[in-house]
């Protein structure tokens, strides 16, 4: 009886990673497409599961190196593309808005719930306009 229990949960678990992954995908897609100087513009992520996933959507430009794309997705802290101040940065852990100085935006899970932050300094800044879908998720925070 506890091994079956034991599976039913592992595969459970697996089930809701596989979800939120999918679910991940869904919104970053929904973002990237309401920024909208963005369409066609490059996209590079350190992710590899959105640079496939992004390759399938025909409206984004995935590219392969950082150094071609203008928009960039990142999971964790990258120092050299910390140097290239003319990308536009999307995070992905809210810890990274801070840190990035030109990261405009962050999308994270909080209390198992995804949460959605845009700067507006640094959407202004970089000149960036958000579709009305993503104004309500736009701060006025100031580091």
């Amino acid at each position: 009886m506890k091994i079956i229990l034991s599976i039913l949960l592992f595969a459970s678990l697996l089930f809701a990673n596989n979800h939120n992954n999918s679910l991940k995908i869904q919104i970053l897609e929904n973002i990237c497409s309401g920024i909208k100087n963005i369409k066609a513009m490059p996209i590079y992520s350190d992710d590899i599961e959105i640079q496939k996933a992004f390759k399938n959507v025909h409206r984004f430009n995935v590219v392969e190196n950082f150094n071609d794309a203008k928009l960039i997705i990142l999971s964790k802290n990258v120092d050299k593309i910390k140097k290239f101040p003319k990308k536009h940065i999307f995070v992905l852990n809210y810890d990274l808005l801070e840190t990035i100085p030109n990261s405009f935006g962050a999308f994270f899970w909080k209390k198992g719930r995804p949460n959605i932050v845009f700067i507006k300094p640094r959407l202004k800044e970089q000149l960036l306009k958000l579709s009305s879908e993503l104004e309500p998720y736009i701060e006025e925070k100031i580091w």
